[in-house]
């Protein structure tokens, strides 16, 4: 997929965001390696990321999750939409649930469209999308 404009304003107003906190994690004696480890990425990554590079959907996550970083996405606000909400207090080290909204539509009525959950280690699980167009 090729990258639009808005993926990178995106890429650099995420850098611009999260430079201040390792920047703060470093002061703080950690090493790169460490940090970049935390956002699930590795040190060259993220050196990459600081420098522009488009982030994984893993890592915007993660640095929301770490730091509180938030960044739209062509006007979507995604400190809503990330995180799924519970009622009542959240427990130390308890996960939270990664929700991304998205929408799977079929063209026309003779588009056939099977979704399957399958297990793809432990607690993970890969979405299979397989579409058969009629002719």
């Amino acid at each position: 997929m090729k990258q639009t404009e808005e993926d990178r304003r995106f890429a650099k107003r995420f850098a611009e965001a999260l430079l201040p906190h390792v920047t703060a994690e470093r002061n703080k004696g950690k090493s790169l390696n460490q940090i970049a480890a935390r956002l699930g990425v590795t040190a060259a990554g993220l050196q990459k990321q600081l420098g522009g590079g488009t982030p994984s959907i893993r890592t915007v996550a993660l640095a929301h999750a770490r730091y509180g970083v938030v960044i739209p996405y062509e006007g979507i606000d995604v400190s809503r939409a990330v995180y799924a909400k519970k009622k009542g207090k959240r427990e130390p080290g308890e996960e939270r649930q990664l929700v991304l909204p998205f929408e799977i539509t079929a063209p026309t009525a003779s588009t056939e469209l099977v979704l399957k959950l399958l297990p793809h280690g432990a607690r993970r699980y890969r979405l299979q999308l397989t579409v058969g167009i009629s002719r």
